[in-house]
């Protein structure tokens, strides 16, 4: 689990957004891929796994 402060150091504003919008699914996930990776880059995750973690995270911190 990463902390609010390793999200918001990571991600702007903007790309926090846009991935509350990924993870509602209005937006998708290949817009902030590269990104969300390299965030997770150390648990060594594919798409899928990056993907229900971020959700996993934003949603403990309640960013969405």
């Amino acid at each position: 689990m990463k902390t609010i402060t390793e999200i918001k150091q990571h991600f702007s504003d903007n790309e926090i957004k846009l991935c509350v919008d990924i993870i509602k699914g209005k937006l998708d996930f290949s817009v902030l891929e590269e990104q969300i990776k390299d965030f997770y880059a150390e648990q060594d995750m594919g798409r899928d796994k990056a993907l229900e973690q971020l959700e996993d995270d934003f949603e403990f911190w309640g960013i969405v």
